[in-house]
């Protein structure tokens, strides 16, 4: 199925999970979703320091611990909580479930580092405290091919940090790197201000 027939019939009848859409823009859900009943074990990823990151992550555990074993790690940011994030997804066995909550940055990063540790679709829950509008996003430079921070949104700019281009920010992510693809929007930084 195509991006624009999934933009057409909605991800739900898809089949596919939200955590997975292929290109174009990740699909978050209006309300966290609930544990999956066929877990083994859930891992709870509570990023950033965002109030509704701290009340997702504590009814997932309440969900969860009830049934299964359940571990919750929390990581004030990616920079400092890296380890034992990573050290988490080293100890997951075929059954779990990961369930990762916090500002949409950190959750396309820690998404992607997820997958990379061998996480599939079907194992992986997602929901984004700061969905809407202009927000801090994982941007893969095309010019000085690196992934940095940068505030906007699809089809808007940003200020290149690595380069100082000014970017167009594409509707095009890569759920294997965790960021959006961005390039020069072929005007300087001073000649637009950025969206």
């Amino acid at each position: 199925m195509t991006t624009v027939e999934i933009a057409a019939t909605g991800i739900a009848a898809t089949g596919i999970a939200a955590t997975e859409v292929p290109l174009g823009l990740p699909h978050w859900p209006a309300v966290p979703e609930p544990v999956d009943p066929t877990a083994a074990t859930v891992l709870v990823l509570a990023l950033g320091g965002h109030p509704r990151t701290a009340e997702v992550a504590g009814a997932w555990v309440r969900e969860a611990e009830g049934r299964v074993p359940t571990r919750l790690v929390v990581a004030d940011d990616l920079a400092t909580g890296h380890d034992d994030v990573v050290a988490a997804l080293d100890a997951v066995r075929i059954g779990v479930r990961i369930m990762v909550v916090g500002p949409q940055h950190d959750v396309l990063l820690t998404l992607a580092r997820c997958r990379a540790h061998g996480a599939s679709g079907a194992e992986l829950r997602a929901f984004v405290v700061d969905a809407e509008g202009p927000t801090d996003l994982p941007v893969y430079c095309a010019h000085c091919r690196a992934t940095h921070r940068l505030h906007g949104e699809p089809g808007g700019t940003a200020v290149c940090t690595g380069c100082a281009r000014l970017l167009e920010i594409h509707p095009h992510h890569s759920a294997a790197r965790g960021s959006f693809l961005a390039s020069d929007t072929g005007t300087e930084p001073d000649d637009q201000v950025a969206a």
